[in-house]
């Protein structure tokens, strides 16, 4: 099936799933970054307090998305919708109307676990649920919001904060927000009930009665292939200044290197889709990652702009592919009962390993490490990865083959 089919056919469900996605860019870091100066100088917080305050709601994120990601499979998308709604406008009003910079931080954290958490668990979990016979493709589709919002939203905040106050900018956001959502909810008919009211399952999903990942050691075999591609991202932007150093390369090479990774991300999130669909999760599982090495070998081999780009490219590339890829991979072993706890397993192993990650670069950086070692390092990592996970992806993919 192909995209304008999937868009023609799908249509509702997708349109759902890509307005939830792309909400939840108000939470993400590309876009909350912009206004650190201005809140920092509002609440009177020094670089080092705005960082720990940002790095403890982050992680507090990813506890809490263990116990409310969960109940997308217990209630209807609608009611989940409004929720997560409610929860970042009360963010937004705690950030923007408090004196106190205690209430403000629990603002700012709520827009970080709704907007980076729940809104895009929310659309993911519901479009891979609701579609079936081309799952890695409506993937690839409703994914394509977090580009475009990189690409949008940054310039648009930017060119606002030269005309109003941070506060006023986020109030635009906000209402920009509820002008799209209040209509969503009230009017919109297509809503997905709850995937506890299903019986039927796919002939490629084997349902699982309550399972528990971190008690699995099916899902540890998998989980350093998941956490590859986030883990590497994560420490080579923040410490992109030490590799642009180090490789003497011009202090404008991730600036463009930034745009190759939007373009590797759409190429990449539109053919891991189709190709998700026509192999297999298990087999693309398999494969999707090489990119990344070759990206971070790129680097290694050249130490100069050039391999920094074509590692930006590949690991755009990969993080295109990692949603439609691992997403269907839970589904094809878990099934998609209990979709919403396999994700929100993943989402919060994801960003307690990113916020791993810049301590462990900033370690090996102070002890003397070179650039050069760590990108190594990496390499060595995510072949581990690929080689824990080979085996179990080859049982998948004979099961898959089995009940054909």
């Amino acid at each position: 099936m192909g995209y304008r089919s999937i868009l023609k056919h799908h249509k509702d469900i997708l349109i759902i799933g890509f307005l939830a996605v792309f909400s939840g860019n108000l939470g993400q870091t590309f876009l909350v970054g912009f206004f650190q100066p201005a809140i920092s100088e509002s609440f009177a917080l020094t670089s080092g307090e705005f960082g720990m305050a940002y790095s403890g709601v982050t992680l507090l994120s990813g506890f809490l998305i263990l116990f409310v990601g969960p109940l997308v499979d217990w209630w209807p998308a609608k009611r989940f919708a409004t929720w997560v709604v409610c929860g970042m406008t009360l963010g937004i009003l705690l950030l923007t109307l408090s004196p106190w910079a205690a209430l403000a931080l629990i603002g700012f954290g709520l827009i970080r676990f709704c907007g980076q958490g729940l809104f895009t668990h929310l659309g993911t979990t519901t479009v891979a649920r609701a579609i079936s016979q081309a799952r890695g493709s409506a993937l690839a589709l409703v994914t394509l919001a977090i580009p475009l919002g990189e690409a949008v939203l940054p310039g648009a905040v930017a060119l606002g904060m030269t005309f109003f106050s941070w506060r006023m900018v986020w109030w635009i956001l906000l209402i920009a927000l509820l002008v799209v959502w209040i209509p969503a909810l009230l009017r919109f008919s297509h809503w997905p009930p709850a995937s506890r009211a299903k019986h039927d399952h796919p002939a490629d999903e084997a349902p699982v009665k309550s399972p528990q990942p971190l008690k699995e050691p099916l899902y540890w075999r998998l989980s350093l292939m998941m956490l590859s591609a986030p883990i590497v991202n994560t420490g080579v932007f923040v410490f992109q200044a030490d590799l642009t150093r180090e490789f003497q390369a011009p202090a404008s090479t991730f600036a463009v290197g930034f745009v190759l990774a939007a373009i590797g991300r759409l190429i990449g999130s539109l053919y891991a889709g189709r190709l998700v669909d026509r192999i297999g999760a298990a087999k693309m599982a398999r494969l999707y990652l090489l990119p990344l090495v070759l990206g971070l070998a790129a680097a290694v081999a050249l130490q100069n702009a050039w391999g920094i780009m074509i590692f930006m490219f590949c690991a755009g590339a990969v993080t295109g592919m990692q949603e439609p890829t691992v997403t269907s991979l839970l589904m094809q072993i878990w099934g998609s009962e209990h979709l919403g706890k396999l994700r929100s397993t993943m989402v919060s192993c994801m960003i307690f390993s990113t916020g791993v990650a810049p301590v462990s670069f900033g370690l090996l950086l102070d002890s003397g490490v070179s650039f050069k070692t760590i990108l190594e390092l990496l390499i060595a990592m995510v072949a581990v990865g690929i080689v824990l996970a080979w085996a179990p992806l080859g049982n998948t993919i004979r099961i898959a083959k089995s009940a054909r």
